[in-house]
């Protein structure tokens, strides 16, 4: 029971002064580093929490509480998922089992159900006292608008065993063994419930009262009120034994139903009066139950729709995917629904006698691996419709043809938004932006009207169900639509600045810069390129440049910072809040606009990177992030004085060597001027030559104040090493031209080499290399062709061959590559058939004589994104003609890596290979002799061989 009280004004005034020897970052320093991985602000802007584990998930995190009012923090170690209650008494939490702990027991195989598991605590914010500690938790539920109880989900008990009493049960279980056909049913012993199935806890704060539900299922909590509702269920017999109501005050349930072996999705309004649900008999195919549909009013249930729908429409069922849902007001209980699926299945045929097969047709609008890819998703398909509980009538919202609908936050407004792309999934394969017909739903009738057609692939509507903006592609501008009267609007079109993306270099209409949000139900904010405009939706007044940043560079941008009014624009002490971000300086600050249009500053312009805004709910309350290249992006507390630093991580960097970054320009082959990163290491001498390493991908430059932690690498150098370890790293911008983006990366990246080379003496010419991924790694493939300048080349997941790549398929995603070389990143514009020429010289493949520089390849062989083909051409044409070659293929893994154990691998041997090529330090002995197959995961041929 270990949890830590300070005074954060304390802990960041002290200081050590004693000095110590700076160290370069090893592969082994990588679990030093932690991550805020959530943080949230109470409603009233009184407390902060922040969970933040280790970036490699291999160590012991921690969660803090913090008083911004007093800056007293209190941090619990391993402690996750916190929340505090309504009345903000509380803080409930979860203590993770100890890393090392853990490992042991998988290392020595203990059973996972027996292995360590979380345990929930409960602090008292007012004492600063434990209040309860309960072992094996699963997880929890805290209702949001009630602070007398928490529902305490655990796994199984199992009893506590020494050594003699497990000596002791196994010759028991030898002797049941030899007498069990002598022994009587009423002398087996039974096993309490909690020791035989998972079970529930609830615990009343004030009254410090624990009370147990065994077999406990699913739980629906109402947001204010004192009882919840909550399934039995029977793991043994595979069944739900009932549904039942809990009140908390008395510690007691009562049975609500158990006609039904099977219930699911149970849901409540908000107040705890309401409550709905589906139920089904037993069926042997669990396939094949069939729900029936059952509304709950504290009187009697009443049936809506049947088990076999008779009542209902035919050849259609109650969805059992979607939970039911209240509206505001508990006017309408809305559902879904679906067709029921036709099967002709022939039951003559054995399970291996039935082939299997995937049909294509070239009329299929949805080709068969995106179908793969989204079969849940399909399978789930399910159309929307609600009961008017004064009336137990059903409007049909969600016509067949309709893939969503959006209601409005209360689910109660006359009108509600569906879109369709049904009209344009075939050409989705090759056509970008992909666009949606969208149609306006009277949801007192459940009729629709097609409202947007072809022009858009979203539209955001006001929370008034009123009005709705779209950036249509074709005009290239934003328009209104006025729900009432179906008239749309020009919005931007009269306007002499563009809201489209003026830097869009690539062969597909330009998006929007962007939306900011509603201000009211008929005023919005909308985006140009540096500044933030007001739009009068009823056309009364004219547009309204709120902002001047065209003029200063300077890019001015709003939030929208509540999360259940998403579409609102946030203010600040009654001002509208925006960033400012220098298009040129990078320079970052935070500000609020008066309505005269002054800026008052907030957070200074300055050499930092803000983020991650949040701000309480009912009060002038805000924290951020900050960071640059040197300070990790802890949290900070917004006040009229200094802002307040509340968390401080990651002070272990200053025991190792770091670097700087510096911003720098140029101007590229063809004039275009350009900008890029240069970072240096923190022990710079300039008398020295330096290794140089360039990584890239599109464009960069804005990242200049980032923090990069040491951590295993997904796929990419990382910075922050090879800076520690002596390298300098180039970080160049790259724009394209149509058709030739392997000529752009020349262009670019070679220019800016140049460019470092002229105007920076440290750097080694005869030690540079490349390196990059995607997008990066086909550029590197491609520089190596037509360059033999580097010593070194790391090339990630590359397309070497468009002709081929062209046809392939995006695994994750099911879809075709088409659209990608015709319309986005790949920047070629035109088919396959349209410009053969293109497509061949921007192949690195058919430049393969060319290469004389050593490569490192990684390709993975279930990557979705890029084909794991185009890897293995690229390396077998090196292969072929003898070029220097190595093949990094991680097993079942991604695009990016996941695995941490896979990601500390490739760092080892990336660096490996750089090392080796850019300092000449000796070989590794996977590069001079491979891994055999009989080797593999025995022998990882990491050893240096000697000279």
């Amino acid at each position: 029971m270990k949890y830590l009280s300070f005074v954060f004004l304390f802990v960041f005034s002290a200081q050590f002064t004693y000095a110590q020897e700076k160290k370069s970052l090893t592969h082994e320093d990588y679990d030093l580093w932690k991550m805020i991985s959530s943080y949230q602000i109470s409603e009233d802007g009184e407390f902060l929490i922040t969970e933040a584990k280790t970036t490699t998930q291999r160590g012991n995190g921690f969660l803090q509480l913090n008083n911004l009012k007093t800056n007293q923090a209190t941090s619990f170690p391993r402690g996750a998922k916190g929340k505090l209650t309504y009345d903000q008494k509380y803080l409930v939490y979860l203590v993770q089992p100890h890393y090392d702990s853990l490992r042991k027991q998988k290392k020595e195989e203990v059973k996972k159900e027996k292995q360590d598991q979380p345990q929930l605590r409960i602090f008292s914010v007012e004492s600063g006292e434990l209040v309860l500690e309960i072992d094996r938790v699963k997880k929890y539920h805290l209702p949001e608008e009630n602070s007398s109880f928490v529902i305490i989900e655990k796994y199984k008990d199992f009893p506590e065993e020494n050594k003699e009493e497990v000596e002791e049960e196994a010759e028991e279980k030898t002797k049941k063994k030899r007498n069990k056909k002598n022994k009587k049913s009423e002398d087996i012993e039974v096993k309490p419930l909690h020791e035989k199935q998972d079970y529930a806890i609830v615990y009343t704060f004030e009254k410090a009262k624990l009370d147990t539900l065994n077999q406990f299922g699913s739980v629906a909590l109402p947001k204010t009120a004192p009882h919840f509702y909550f399934s039995k269920k029977d793991k043994k017999a595979k069944k739900d034994l009932g549904i039942y109501k809990y009140n908390v005050d008395s510690f007691s349930y009562t049975l609500i139903d158990a006609s039904f072996e099977n219930y699911k999705q149970i849901a409540t309004s908000e107040d705890g009066e309401h409550m709905a649900f589906l139920a089904a008999h037993q069926h042997k195919e669990k396939d094949s139950l069939k729900y029936g549909f059952f509304y709950f009013d504290q009187e009697r249930i009443h049936m809506l729709i049947d088990t076999i729908a008779e009542n209902w429409k035919a050849g259609w069922q109650v969805s059992k995917y979607q939970k039911p849902e209240f509206s505001e007001t508990n006017k309408r209980l809305y559902f879904h629904a679906q067709p029921q699926p036709e099967y002709k299945i022939d039951t003559t045929m054995l399970k291996e006698e039935i082939p299997d097969v995937d049909v294509w047709t070239y009329k299929d609008e949805m080709i068969q691996p995106e179908q793969k890819a989204k079969e849940k998703q399909l399978q789930q398909k399910a159309f929307l419709s609600y009961f008017d509980l004064s009336t137990f009538e059903e409007v049909n919202l969600q016509a067949d043809n309709l893939d969503n609908i959006s209601l409005d936050r209360t689910k109660e407004k006359t009108y509600a938004i569906a879109n369709s792309n049904e009209a344009y999934r075939l050409s989705r394969s090759w056509e970008y932006p992909w666009k949606q017909d969208f149609y306006l739903v009277n949801t007192l009738t459940g009729e629709n009207e097609l409202l947007v057609e072809n022009r858009t692939n979203y539209l955001i509507s006001n929370d008034e169900m009123t009005h709705a903006v779209f950036f249509d592609y074709e005009a290239q501008n934003w328009f209104s639509v006025d729900f009432e009267t179906q008239l749309i609007s020009p919005l931007t079109e009269s306007l002499p600045v563009a809201f489209y993306n003026e830097e869009n270099d690539v062969p597909a209409l330009a998006l929007a810069y962007g939306f900011g949000g509603y201000l009211s139900a008929t005023e919005v904010l909308l985006y140009d390129e540096f500044d933030v405009w007001k739009f009068d939706l009823t056309q009364e007044n004219s547009p309204e440049k709120l902002t001047a940043g065209r003029e200063n560079q300077v890019v001015y941008r709003n939030f929208r910072l509540d999360p259940e009014k998403n579409q609102m624009a946030s203010s600040y002490e009654n001002q509208l809040l925006v960033s400012a971000f220098h298009k040129k300086e990078k320079t970052n600050g935070l500000f609020s606009l008066g309505e005269n249009g002054d800026l008052n500053s907030l957070i200074p312009m300055g050499e930092h990177r803000i983020t991650g805004l949040k701000k309480a709910e009912e009060a002038e309350s805000i924290v951020y992030r900050k960071q640059d290249f040197q300070n990790y992006p802890d949290v900070f507390h917004l006040r009229e004085e200094d802002d307040f630093q509340v968390t401080k991580l990651n002070t272990q960097k200053q025991d190792f060597y770091w670097g700087e970054v510096e911003l720098i320009s140029w101007e590229a082959y063809d004039g275009q001027e350009l900008q890029g990163l240069l970072y240096t290491p923190e022990d710079f001498d300039e008398a020295k030559k330096y290794p140089m390493i360039t990584y890239f991908y599109e464009r960069r430059s804005d990242s200049y104040h980032q923090y990069i932690s040491p951590q295993p690498s997904a796929s990419i150098v990382n910075i922050s090493y090879l800076v520690s370890n002596g390298y300098v790293v180039f970080v160049p911008d790259i724009v394209y031209q149509e058709g030739d983006p392997g000529k752009s990366a020349e262009n670019c990246i070679l220019s800016g080499v140049d460019h470092v080379l002229e105007n920076y003496d440290f750097i080694n010419e005869e030690k540079m290399a490349i390196q990059g991924q995607s997008w990066g790694g086909y550029q590197v493939a491609h520089l190596i062709t037509k360059t033999n300048r580097f010593a070194a080349a790391g090339s990630g997941a590359p397309v070497s061959n468009m002709t081929s790549a062209y046809g392939g398929i995006r695994w994750d995603s099911g879809l075709s590559r088409q659209f990608q070389y015709e319309k986005t990143q790949s920047r070629i514009g035109a088919t396959l058939w349209e410009d053969l020429p293109a497509y061949l010289r921007n192949s690195p493949l058919f430049g393969v004589p060319e290469v004389a520089t050593p490569v490192l390849i990684m390709h993975n062989d279930k990557d979705g994104a890029v084909p794991y083909y185009q890897g293995i051409e690229f390396f077998m044409g090196l292969r072929r003609l003898e070029k220097p070659a190595w093949l990094l293929v991680y097993n079942n893994e991604a695009h990016n890596l996941k695995k941490v154990k896979n990601k500390q691998d490739l760092s080892i041997r990336m660096m490996h290979f750089f090392d080796h090529f850019l300092k000449d330090e000796p070989m590794p002995v996977w590069m001079e002799s491979g891994l055999p197959r009989t080797q593999k995961a025995k022998d990882l041929g990491y050893d240096l061989l000697k000279e």
